[in-house]
């Protein structure tokens, strides 16, 4: 599947200077991004009533049995489609390493190290907050076996089951309301910054 971006260099500075000059106004335009981003959400929520028609859950089991063991987690739709959420402004990690130490009969024999790799500061993620929905949505990606089979025969197809479709087929559309109101912020803050420094 294609991948679209849209770059906007600045914009958590600008943000976090809006904050600063006018918290107010910066919630309205969380607020904003927010409901630019409902038609992806509406569409995920859509897809749910979709793959799971009459059935009430994707593959039958899902309903009945926990899908994690020892934990309670079993489909309930109406949760999975409450679950999809959009987040405003999810702050950027740097690259960090983690050493761990391997040991063989007690014995420390090397150390090892892992490097967990930077992340972008991200306008606007849609999420799954739902353990069922996330686990539907997600299952197959680091593992087999005949759960994830059954999954794919049943027409979900490969994960990202939901969220990326409906992101994808909605993103133009998104994308040019998120851009309508970067332009109102910078207009906002360029005439509150000029107000302020004369």
């Amino acid at each position: 599947m294609a991948q679209q971006k849209l770059e906007v260099k600045g914009i958590q500075e600008t943000l976090a200077a809006l904050n600063k000059i006018d918290p107010t106004y910066r919630r309205d335009v969380t607020k904003r991004i927010k409901r630019a981003g409902e038609p992806m959400l509406q569409e995920a929520r859509s897809m749910i009533t979709t793959i799971v028609g009459v059935k009430g859950a994707p593959l039958s089991g899902m309903g009945r049995g926990s899908l994690i063991r020892g934990k309670e987690i079993t489909w309930q739709t109406d949760a999975v489609k409450k679950g999809f959420k959009i987040k405003v402004g999810v702050r950027a990690s740097k690259e960090r390493y983690v050493n761990f130490a391997r040991f063989t009969d007690g014995v420390q024999t090397h150390t090892e190290q892992i490097a967990f790799g930077s992340k972008p500061y991200k306008l606007m993620v849609v999420q799954q907050a739902d353990a069922a929905g996330a686990i539907y949505d997600h299952a197959g990606r680091n593992t087999g076996g005949m759960f994830v089979a059954n999954l794919n025969a049943q027409g979900g197809g490969q994960q990202p089951r939901v969220i990326d479709k409906a992101v994808e087929k909605n993103k133009p559309a998104v994308q040019s309301v998120v851009q309508e109101v970067i332009k109102d912020v910078e207009k906002k803050t360029n005439r509150t910054l000029k107000q302020r420094y004369r």
